[in-house]
This record gives C-alpha cells, structure tokens and sequence, in this order.
C-alpha cells in the first residue's frame, strides 16, 4: 500500500512539473504599453442644483433646448431654476427655493455675478446657503458648459452673490455641497 501511494505521489509530482514546464511558453516579454489617456472624470451636459428633502444640494441632468452658449448667461440658468424639477424629481423629493422676483446675473469680462431680492441673506440660514447654492452651482455649470472646451470644471467658476443688502460673497460650488 505504502508503494502505491508512493508511485501516486511521484506520478502527481512529475504531472505537476511537466505541466508547469509547458506555462509561459512562446510568451515573449515586453516592455510597459501604454493604454491611452486616463479618464478624464469631468461630465459634460447641463445640470441643475435642486434641494432635497433632507435639506442637501442634487444635481439633475437637464437637457435645457438651449445653444450651448446661450447657457453662459446666468439669466437663462435662473429660467431654468424657477422652471423647478420636473414631475419625477419632485416625487423624488426635490424643490427649488428660486422663485419670481427680482433674481438677475451677468456674466463678462472674467466675472460673473447673481443678484439675490433678498433684503439679506445669511449663511447660518438653511434655506439662504441652499438659495444660494442652487444659483451658485447651476450658473457655473452653465458657465462650464458654454466654455465647451471640456478643460473648466465647475469649481473653477467663482460666482459673486449679491442681495439688497450688499456684496454676501464670492462662491464657489464646493462650498455649499457636502
């Protein structure tokens, strides 16, 4: 029995070896291949910024109908806010706080700016930080998206927000997400 299980064993052995000698063959090396450009992880396209039901900032896609050009006016972005989402997204959970009156912006000369009706607005304020954010986010993706080289992210745009009050600040969209 011993010299059976011996001669099972050889013969696994030597299969073993002769079945690893055969791996790799006619397998030339080579050197590092290039497997083209990284992602680039910027998207494309129009989106919006509507508030959730937890009181967080979302983006929706929304293909706006528009030249893409035309999207670098804020005033076309605010129409599109006080359009507010659509049946799904409000389902959903979704709102926007633009509302008529008085909203305006201007994009020129490397500066762009969204003037707010409010008498004030104040950053500890939920609602206030999440109006602002709405415009802040969905204007510079506009900007993003008529620049139409694909190299600006929307961070890159920094938006001025003015209510009646005064100057409240210069934004970016990072600052009202998270």
């Amino acid at each position: 029995m011993r010299a059976a299980t011996g001669a099972i064993r050889a013969a696994l052995t030597v299969s073993a070896a002769v079945l690893l000698t055969g791996c790799g063959v006619g397998v030339h090396p080579t050197g590092v291949l290039d497997g083209g450009a990284a992602p680039g992880g910027l998207t494309t396209g129009m989106r919006l910024y509507f508030v959730s039901s937890a009181g967080r900032l979302e983006a929706v896609s929304r293909p706006s109908g528009e030249e893409p050009w035309k999207l670098g006016n804020p005033d076309t972005i605010i129409k599109l806010l006080l359009g507010g989402p659509s049946e799904a997204e409000r389902e959903a959970g979704l709102t926007t706080l633009v509302e008529i009156g008085g909203f305006r912006g201007a994009a020129g000369k490397g500066r762009v700016t969204v003037q707010i009706p409010h008498a004030d607005l104040f950053m500890s304020s939920v609602d206030d930080r999440n109006l602002m954010g709405q415009l802040v986010c969905s204007v510079a993706r506009g900007q993003v998206v008529a620049d139409g080289t694909g190299t600006k992210r929307t961070d890159d745009i920094r938006v001025e927000v003015w209510s009646m009050g005064g100057r409240e600040g210069s934004y970016v969209c990072s600052d009202f997400l998270g």
